[in-house]
């Protein structure tokens, strides 16, 4: 076996082992709480908790993990998007966790176990990948004062330079009908007056 995969496999297993113990911090924590609200032992139900949520929490990090990489190695003739392997990824982690967790409350409790944490795998990647999108995507920086000129209700209105120009040619345009009406206004009444001046 090479020394890289080695490695590799370490690293998987560690972050496994870590994942599995923030879970089991976490949950023999709440247990614990919820135990002393209830009037009983906080020690033994944050300790049985915390034994449970370290089972599920390696559980699922590590199939999550093995399976991704198994993916990702295989992109090529697989997948091309990495959202996608983070989903079946997680989907399948959540089923191992499921497995593992109904195995320590019997066997008749690990299918229904598989199918729950799966689709909580699936639909907490889906809703991560989804955030992770909204927060990501590049958003233009606008002033207060272009967000109150797009507006409806705002009596000013922001346009962009194309229009303005647009609209510039649009007043010369106008103004140089004006000005040929004028003249041609100012021509008549020259060609009037040298009529009446030959008249006298």
């Amino acid at each position: 076996m090479p020394v890289q995969s080695q490695t590799n496999e370490i690293i998987t297993l560690k972050s496994s082992i870590y994942a599995g113990g923030a879970a089991a911090v976490l949950g023999s924590g709440l247990a614990a709480a919820h135990a002393t609200l209830k009037g009983r032992s906080a020690l033994v139900w944050g300790g049985v908790a915390g034994g449970q949520c370290f089972v599920l929490g390696t559980t699922f990090w590590l199939a999550r993990s093995v399976v991704r990489s198994n993916l990702v190695q295989g992109r090529g003739q697989m997948f091309t998007d990495s959202s996608r392997e983070d989903l079946i990824s997680s989907g399948i982690g959540g089923s191992f966790a499921g497995l593992a967790g109904g195995a320590l409350r019997g066997p008749r409790n690990m299918l229904p176990g598989a199918i729950v944490l799966g689709l909580i795998g699936l639909g907490g990647q889906a809703a991560y990948t989804g955030l992770a999108a909204i927060i990501e995507s590049p958003r233009e920086r606008r002033s207060i004062l272009q967000v109150l000129s797009d507006s409806s209700w705002w009596p000013l209105k922001s346009i962009s330079d194309e229009d303005y120009e647009h609209e510039l040619m649009e007043k010369v345009i106008a103004i140089e009908a004006e000005i040929a009406i004028i003249d041609e206004k100012m021509l008549g009444l020259k060609q009037q007056s040298v009529g009446t001046a030959e008249k006298t």
